[in-house]
């Protein structure tokens, strides 16, 4: 949504060739930032877990900055027709793939920032829990906030690396230009000419 759109645009400003997957959203996405930026729009998981396996999988990705809350579960298919007029319905959900996960399989030489939003932990716990998922799903950089701290203007986050904390921010802008800085400084260090 907002916080991918505002990462892309500020990417493409400093130089860089974006792909913005975008879906399903009342985000109005400008015609200007359509013609700068390559917007792939998706509305299914399917349809996300598609385009990421094959175009990750083609390496020709410096980074991929997995910003998508994506569900962890789906509704079991149901053969058939469900009757109407009944009292209750059980829905049976089943777990999905967590795409975040596939990225680095399919290209271990990406630069890969996951996200990590947690709500009502303590900042050490939320630092633990951001690092173990980094770690599991080999990130570089995880960006890692509680839900109860986003309100109105303020989107406080700690930017985590295996280094440890990269920066801390207060508000989205913020977040938008270190997480950039940390992103170009790391494929700088790996001689890649991406800003």
């Amino acid at each position: 949504g907002r916080l991918g759109l505002e990462l892309a645009r500020e990417a493409q400003r400093r130089g860089a060739e974006v792909t913005l997957l975008l879906g399903p959203t009342r985000l109005h996405v400008p015609d200007a930032d359509r013609q700068a930026i390559r917007v792939c729009d998706y509305t299914y998981f399917d349809e996300l877990l598609e385009w990421v396996r094959r175009e990750v999988g083609s390496r020709s990705y410096d980074a991929f900055l997995h910003t998508a809350a994506v569900s962890d579960y789906a509704p079991d298919r149901q053969s058939g027709k469900i009757a109407s007029g009944r009292e209750e319905l059980v829905l049976r959900l089943h777990p999905l793939p967590k795409i975040v996960d596939e990225v680095k399989p399919l290209d271990p030489g990406i630069l890969l920032v996951k996200f990590k939003l947690e709500v009502g932990v303590s900042r050490d716990e939320l630092l633990r829990i951001a690092q173990k998922s980094r770690e599991h799903s080999r990130a570089d950089l995880i960006v890692a906030n509680d839900k109860r701290q986003l309100a109105g203007g303020a989107h406080p986050a700690i930017i985590l690396g295996p280094e440890g904390i990269v920066a801390e921010v207060e508000t989205r802008e913020e977040l938008v230009r270190a997480l950039l800085d940390a992103v170009a400084e790391r494929l700088h260090q790996r001689g890649s000419d991406t800003p």
